[in-house]
């Protein structure tokens, strides 16, 4: 997932960012993975692990989840 070219790709791993920590406290410490993008709007489809249904967030709520977090 690379945000600085807006290329988010289906199956990447991601955590929120330090806006989305902010706007989404409740799902500040989780992570998971894009499953579907908007084509006309800036919503991403995402699943939290652990979760039986997606949510949709606005693409600057997420960042890419590395091994080391």
């Amino acid at each position: 997932m690379d945000l600085r070219t807006n290329r988010i790709e289906v199956g990447a791993r991601f955590k929120l960012s330090e806006i989305g920590k902010i706007r989404c406290p409740d799902l500040a410490d989780k992570v998971g993975v894009v499953v579907a993008l908007g084509q006309r709007t800036t919503g991403i489809t995402v699943l939290f692990d652990g979760a039986q249904r997606p949510t949709v967030l606005h693409r600057d709520y997420i960042r890419p989840s590395s091994d080391e977090d």
